[in-house]
């Protein structure tokens, strides 16, 4: 009977666990691509605006 409370404490702590882990890996990829779509394009040095000719 211990044996069994203990079992299910183990798989509780298992499970907490990699909840945590997979949570922790979900944030990192947020984050990666967060930052991945941050990056600008280009970077203006000069305060003059670009003009793009269509075709």
């Amino acid at each position: 009977m211990q044996n069994d409370t203990l079992d299910r404490a183990v798989a509780i702590i298992e499970a907490c666990r990699s909840l945590r882990e997979r949570q922790v890996q979900n944030r990192m990829e947020l984050q990666r691509k967060a930052a991945a779509a941050a990056k600008p394009l280009y970077v203006l040095k000069h305060k003059t605006q670009l003009e793009l000719p269509l075709q």
